[in-house]
């Protein structure tokens, strides 16, 4: 029996410029937004606000982060999964730290979910096109 798991996840390193590259594409797409980065548990590692964003952008950025962390999907996929299963959608909505909304996305290396990315600030679709962007670029900068 082994005592303890190891596994990859997030460097704080990454992290900080995973939250750069999204606000570098938030401000090229014209948009004021708030950018969380989390490692694998969904715990915060890297914030960065945007004084202009919306006050209530960064609580949602924070919970987008969290969830695709959590689940290892991007929460656009969200919509698909609950549409005709209110039940589930009302459950998870009691939860204070998930967000059912786009612009959550899980970082992935070889299939397995390190961290996520969480944007806010506009609407669900560019939040969703301002993550994945920044994840696009952060891993081919890192040539993974």
């Amino acid at each position: 029996m082994n005592l303890y798991e190891s596994k990859p996840s997030l460097t704080l390193e990454a992290a900080h410029r995973l939250a750069d590259l999204g606000q570098q594409f938030a401000a090229e797409l014209g948009f004021a937004m708030n950018v969380v980065v989390v490692d694998r548990a969904g715990l915060p590692l890297a914030l960065l606000r945007n004084p202009e964003a919306p006050d209530a952008s960064l609580e949602f950025a924070q919970r987008k982060a969290y969830t695709a962390a959590s689940y290892g999907w991007p929460t656009a996929k969200w919509n698909d999964i609950v549409a005709d299963r209110p039940l589930v959608m009302q459950g998870l909505s009691q939860n204070p730290n998930v967000s059912l909304i786009a612009g959550g996305i899980p970082v992935q290396v070889e299939g397995e979910t390190i961290g996520a990315i969480g944007v806010a600030g506009a609407k669900a679709p560019e939040d969703h096109q301002v993550a994945q962007a920044a994840i696009d670029r952060l891993l081919t900068e890192l040539q993974v």
